[in-house]
């Protein structure tokens, strides 16, 4: 009896499993990002950067409402204009994890939103095209940041879209040099950025 019982379970999952392989759907994608960090002493996405990534996602029964899963490289970080005497810059390099909602509510557009967990790979600073990080005079980075995400997507063609993201730091990315001379208005640094991607769905 025991053994049927078990037999029965197996069997129910493999039936449920299967069920949701078929409704999983993967893709990449790639886009370019306009970045600053607020906190820096410094104003406006002038900082471009390279995204590029895989995602999965899974479709709820109704195929309006979707679950999506992402492992992303992001270039971030901020920037002086090229024509200021000063030069200044930031440079990130990021491995984010985002967990994300999305809705498509009207024909082949949808919003997405979520939260996404952030590993600063890398950080460099420069001033004057000299690098100052790690030196002790130059800014704190943190490891870990945690991002909110929302979006809006276009599916232009069949298994092609097309995607407008913004994403700000929930969590801090580190503390400027500045805040560490005594500015506590500028103390802690956070990514602020604007997503233009395009991906393919398998």
């Amino acid at each position: 009896m025991k053994k049927r019982k078990w037999i029965l379970i197996f069997v129910i999952l493999l039936t449920v499993n299967a069920g949701y392989a078929q409704r999983f759907k993967a893709g990449v994608h790639i886009g370019l990002l306009a970045t600053q960090v607020d906190g820096d002493d410094l104003g406006g996405y002038k900082k471009p950067g390279l995204f590029l990534g895989m995602f999965g996602n899974l479709p709820f029964p109704d195929k309006k409402i979707k679950l999506q899963m992402e492992i992303n490289y992001a270039q971030k970080g901020s920037k002086t204009p090229a024509a200021n005497a000063f030069h200044y810059r930031i440079t990130l390099h990021q491995v984010e994890l985002p967990f994300l909602f999305g809705w498509n509510f009207w024909k082949e557009l949808s919003l997405e939103a979520g939260l996404s967990a952030n590993v600063i790979a890398n950080a460099k600073e420069y001033t004057d095209n000299e690098l100052v990080l790690p030196n002790s005079g130059g800014s704190k980075f943190y490891l870990f940041e945690l991002g909110g995400i929302a979006g809006l997507n276009y599916v232009f063609k069949d298994h092609f879209g097309l995607s407008f993201r913004m994403g700000y730091s929930l969590s801090p990315i580190g503390r400027s040099a500045i805040s560490r001379k005594g500015n506590k208005l500028e103390r802690y640094m956070w990514n602020n950025s604007i997503l233009f991607r395009f991906y393919y769905q398998f």
